[in-house]
């Protein structure tokens, strides 16, 4: 596995309010976060910073017990589960006590959406509308489903796909850490096993909601002047910085974050992270 991941403010926003984590728990298993704050220059980007510092913190806790000396995570599907939800859920909390300490924060809250790497499972969660894409075999699925108000409106056959790109309530979501003290999060789980080679992405809405699934498919999918072999590295470095360069050049109104995955087969137990 190679882990590389960048964020940007964009071509029109003053601050940068995203925020992403690559963090190696162990030898087979790494935690990726992208998390994209919301509450005004003064409270989105300390909301981001808060999940994403207490979410990451909070797995490595409760996944510590479950490392064995060798330097092994060893979890069933269910250990994912109760580790991703609970980890976010003291996330919420730890975002909805600062929003209430301070007028500043009053109201500020973030969406998060994270992939726990563990050997050849992806163990998935996600609040809002930032998006885990997998990309293989000549196609590109999303794999978390966004908490928004077109997504809702897509799912009840009133609004089309195409239509929910330029709906004027297309960046209104409907869950996000640290609004209430209480949240409700999704959980995926995606077996690569069966995968010669694939990419996941997690990116904030300032790529998604700039870039069609297709063009994100084109550049990841893209073959490039670099010897993949030794230099995956650059090779994820250059993808990301296209996708970036390709939600500027849609006009970047909001801040853009991506972070991408590299997995080559179930017999490559390497793991880098770049950042």
């Amino acid at each position: 596995m190679y882990f590389y991941g960048k964020s940007d403010t964009g071509k029109v926003r003053a601050a940068n309010q995203d925020n992403y984590i690559i963090h190696s728990l162990c030898r087979n298993s790494t935690l990726c976060v992208v998390c994209d704050g919301m509450g005004g220059a003064k409270s989105g980007n300390v909301a981001s910073e808060c999940a994403t510092r207490v979410f990451v913190d909070k797995v490595a806790r409760y996944a510590a017990p479950k490392i064995s000396s060798e330097g092994i995570l060893k979890i069933t599907s269910d250990d994912a589960c109760v580790i991703l939800d609970n980890a976010a859920h003291d996330a919420n909390i730890a975002v909805y006590r600062k929003s209430q300490s301070s007028a500043d924060y009053q109201g500020m809250g973030t969406t998060l959406v994270a992939a726990l790497v563990c050997d050849d499972i992806v163990y998935v969660v996600n609040v809002g509308d930032s998006r885990l894409y997998l990309i293989s075999d000549n196609t590109i699925t999303q794999i978390t489903h966004d908490h928004s108000y077109v997504q809702h409106l897509i799912d009840s056959g009133s609004l089309s796909v195409e239509d929910a790109r330029t709906h004027p309530y297309r960046n209104r979501i409907t869950r996000a850490v640290g609004i209430r003290s209480e949240l409700e999060t999704d959980i995926f789980s995606v077996d690569l096993s069966s995968l010669d080679m694939c990419y996941l992405l997690l990116c904030s809405d300032g790529l998604s909601g700039q870039l069609l699934p297709e063009d994100i498919y084109s550049i990841i999918s893209s073959d490039l002047d670099i010897d993949v072999v030794t230099d995956v590295d650059g090779e994820l470095s250059d993808k990301t910085e296209r996708l970036i360069e390709a939600a500027n050049a849609a006009g970047g109104p909001d801040n853009i974050t991506a972070v991408l995955v590299k997995y080559t087969g179930a017999d490559d137990a390497a793991h880098t992270a770049r950042r």
